[in-house]
């Protein structure tokens, strides 16, 4: 009797499993579907989101959408997306709090193999922003399988994501949060590479294996590169004024102790350390194209002027090259300088106002080859939050012939200087907003200078054979000059405010060279 008993309540139970699974997979299921897909497109116009598969566990709480597809409702010159996701997997919902309270708690969401192509008009400050309708708790959320190539329908930029992984913890959103990136606290993230098209279609910046870490605190960028879409004198036709066409890649990228959400938020860089184990730079200038007069910032100003926190203890450059081409009014061909084997660090890189009334400096030190042979070494120190912007630059350089720069002396100073020797150059110099000023030692033999015609690129002519004789007369061949003492340079150079720091340094320096070059060098009066 017991046996009949406990058969029938077996088979009832089981006879109840099966009509909750016919129900849950012919009706609820496909009505779930149904309501989630109408839900979607009648939130947004725009796309229609078409969902080919629901499976519900109501034992595990879990939601599985397989299958999705989006397109947008018009394929036009505004809007053209198309995007299939192959799944979406909501695990541990909490019934109670959704059906009585309102709000989304779920124990993790899994999405899989995302991809989007088409183009849309990329987010402008004019269009509302997101906002939560409801509270919203996830306790991890993995994205895998990113892959996204999306145009602007406005101009040329575009953005692609290639591989790319996301790992989200403790997402939290309120009811009328805004949504943005910013409120992601705490996420992991990883890409293949991501590569975006400026909005002039000038430049193409690349960066390749990407790592963020939440629990190491720490962002890795195995290369990023920015390269002209353009060689050096199409780039350049291109515009209306001057401009310097960049060439830039950087290898081995560490940000030490950085937070990346700290950055989607509010834009804020704060590191202890950065370091670049290989950079390569190449800047070209073409000065025979018309000049905006544009006013440049002091280096000091970008930083207090970020509109976010700036804190970077140090930066670390350990091997980089350098070269800057310049094609001058005037010369046939661009000249050419040439910096390797740079080693460089830079301390208190911050814009934190406390430094109006606290005392500290930021400073670079660094050490390299001029034109692949001469040692260099320079100190910077600029004083933070100096209303002056003013800075120091001491620097030695050893060891060099002049012929080492006949590219940028004979293609942009239109002169040859052969057979002179720099044994030593020492120099240091205060600049500020306005001008530099300080002191030059530099010793060499052998000097003789050659005046070029722009023209014919002669220097045997009348006219530049004597041009050439009064600069030799005026011009020491050494210094010290036998059985004299060593000269001394004065180094006095007005700040032109449509440059910025190199060219400021650069013609500092090269004012004590003039002067040192001279019989009796003077200390120029300020103005």
């Amino acid at each position: 009797m017991k046996t009949n008993i406990y058969f029938k309540i077996s088979l009832g139970i089981v006879a109840f499993l099966l009509l909750l699974i016919i129900i849950t997979k012919f009706i609820a299921e496909p009505l779930i579907g149904k309501k989630i897909q109408a839900a979607i497109n009648n939130a947004n116009k725009e796309y229609i989101v078409d969902i080919d598969k629901v499976n519900i566990s109501f034992f595990t709480s879990t939601i599985k959408l397989k299958n999705i597809t989006i397109n947008s409702i018009q394929h036009d010159k505004k809007l053209d997306l198309i995007g299939e996701i192959s799944l979406i997997q909501l695990k541990g919902i909490k019934l109670f709090k959704f059906l009585f309270k309102k709000d989304i708690s779920i124990n993790a969401l899994d999405i899989s193999n995302i991809t989007i192509n088409g183009k849309i008009p990329f987010q402008g400050s004019k269009k509302n922003p997101l906002v939560s309708s409801l509270n919203i708790r996830i306790d991890h959320i993995h994205i895998d399988k990113i892959n996204l190539v999306i145009a602007n329908t406005t101009n040329a930029q575009s953005v692609s994501i290639n591989d790319s992984e996301l790992n989200v913890y403790d997402f939290q959103v309120y009811k009328s949060d805004t949504l943005t990136p910013g409120i992601l606290q705490h996420f992991d993230f990883g890409a293949k590479d991501i590569i975006l098209v400026s909005a002039d279609s000038m430049y193409t910046f690349t960066a390749s294996g990407i790592l963020n870490s939440t629990i190491s605190k720490k962002l890795s960028i195995d290369q990023f590169s920015v390269h002209p879409n353009y060689k050096d004198y199409d780039f350049t036709s291109r515009l209306e004024y001057t401009t310097d066409c960049i060439d830039a890649s950087f290898s081995k990228i560490s940000l030490h102790n950085f937070s990346l959400a700290a950055y989607l938020k509010n834009k804020s860089l704060l590191s202890s350390y950065l370091e670049i184990k290989k950079l390569n730079l190449t800047a070209f200038r073409d000065n025979r194209r018309k000049d905006n007069h544009e006013i440049k910032p002091a280096f000091q100003e970008l930083i207090y002027n970020y509109p976010s926190d700036i804190t970077i203890d140090s930066i670390g450059v350990l091997n980089a090259d350098i070269t800057y081409i310049e094609h001058a009014i005037g010369g046939k061909e661009p000249g050419k300088i040439h910096f390797n084997k740079i080693n460089a660090k830079i301390y208190n890189i911050t814009n934190d106002t406390i430094y109006k009334s606290k005392k500290d400096y930021l400073v670079l030190k660094g050490e390299a080859l001029l034109m692949g042979k001469s040692k260099m070494t320079l100190l910077l120190k600029a004083k933070i939050r100096d209303p002056q912007n003013s800075f120091t630059l001491n620097g030695t350089l050893s060891g060099m012939e002049v012929n080492d720069l006949y590219s940028m002396l004979k293609n942009n100073a239109f002169i040859y200087a052969t057979t002179s020797i720099i044994d030593t150059v020492s120099y240091q110099f205060t600049a500020n907003n306005k001008e530099a000023n300080g002191k030059m030692i530099l010793l060499y033999h052998g000097l003789d200078i050659k005046i070029k015609n722009k023209r014919t690129e002669g220097t045997s002519a009348l006219k530049e054979q004597f041009m050439s004789f009064i600069v030799n007369i005026k011009a020491m061949d050494s210094n010290p000059l036998p059985g004299k003492e060593v000269r001394t340079g004065y180094i006095n150079y007005k700040r032109d405010p449509e440059r910025f720091l190199f060219n400021y340094c650069l013609k500092s320096i090269l004012s004590g060279v003039k002067s040192s070059f001279s019989k009796n060098p003077k200390k120029e009066k300020k103005s």
